[in-house]
């Protein structure tokens, strides 16, 4: 029996085994009858509150988002409630993300479709700037857990869930605990070239320990080769306020190499945000005298 015909038979049965519990006389005093309609209408009242409580409960009545087992997680309710009208379309471009993830994470980047990591970060942020409580919803869903281990080394994932308080280069900009961020692992990239793909990687991680990698070119043979070597990093603040802008230092094979760490808008409002490591060089101005290209949070993958 459905919840629906629960309710009509729990009434029904109450209000059967109420008219027992009334003589005859009691059925012809008006006050008797008076109580007896007012308990009637409170025994409907409390069963239709129990309904509408296990409603959500029910099988079509949950609000969120549910897949393979997992439960609706308080993140996504909330985000159904917060975003009003835009929820439609934020779940769109979410739903989009994470399904392009899977493909990612199943077939390989390059073998799925839709799955390279800068259309997965631009969905994810129409989402978020569609409807800013889905921030939440990409931080905390296990639904989302595809999106974030898509994202995982890059820094723009954690602008998408709202840990880092940097969306556009504006004067708003808080960098406030970048560190922690690169503590637990991002790479940045320069552009890919060609069949060559980039030519400089950087792997951030825990205690300044850093990988730098690059691509190097053998005179003797014509060949190009990926070069690792292991590095250090420092990370520091360029004003007194917590918030300011860092500088990126980084040491490897007995080379300094020194980056101002920002943000670039996308071309798109509503596209993701890209990180860079611009490189401040050895000149008088930013950037004269480098030797190493501008580092991305993002790149472009199977241009091959």
């Amino acid at each position: 029996m459905d919840l629906q015909g629960k309710f009509h038979s729990a009434s029904r049965l109450s209000k059967e085994g109420r008219k027992g519990l009334l003589c005859d006389e009691e059925r012809a005093n008006p006050l008797a009858r008076t109580l007896y309609d007012m308990w009637d209408i409170f025994m409907k009242h409390s069963l239709f509150s129990l309904v509408i409580a296990l409603c959500p409960l029910a099988a079509g009545c949950a609000m969120g988002v549910q897949d393979e087992g997992f439960e609706a997680v308080d993140s996504t309710e909330y985000a159904a409630t917060a975003c009003g009208a835009n929820y439609g379309e934020a779940f769109e471009y979410y739903k989009r993300a994470v399904d392009d993830s899977k493909d990612r994470l199943r077939y390989g980047v390059c073998q799925s479709e839709n799955g390279f990591m800068w259309a997965i970060a631009d969905n994810a942020s129409r989402a978020v700037m569609t409807c800013g409580a889905f921030r939440d919803v990409i931080r905390t869903s296990p639904w989302a857990a595809p999106l974030r281990q898509a994202l995982a080394p890059s820094l723009t994932l954690r602008s998408l869930t709202g840990e880092l308080l940097v969306i556009k280069d504006s004067p708003w900009q808080n960098w406030s605990h970048v560190e922690e961020f690169f503590e637990q692992g991002v790479s940045f990239w320069a552009r890919s070239q060609g069949a060559y793909g980039y030519s400089v990687k950087v792997d951030f991680g825990a205690n300044g320990s850093a990988v730098w990698g690059e691509q190097t070119y053998d005179e003797s043979t014509g060949e190009i080769s990926w070069r690792v070597v292991s590095a250090t990093y420092a990370i520091t603040k360029t004003s007194s306020q917590a918030s300011g802008r860092r500088l990126v230092t980084v040491t490897h094979d007995g080379i300094v190499e020194k980056f101002s760490l920002g943000v670039i808008d996308a071309e798109a409002w509503k596209d993701a945000p890209l990180f860079v490591l611009d490189p401040l060089g050895t000149g008088p101005e930013p950037g004269q005298g480098a030797t190493v290209p501008q580092l991305f949070s993002l790149v472009t993958e199977c241009d091959a």
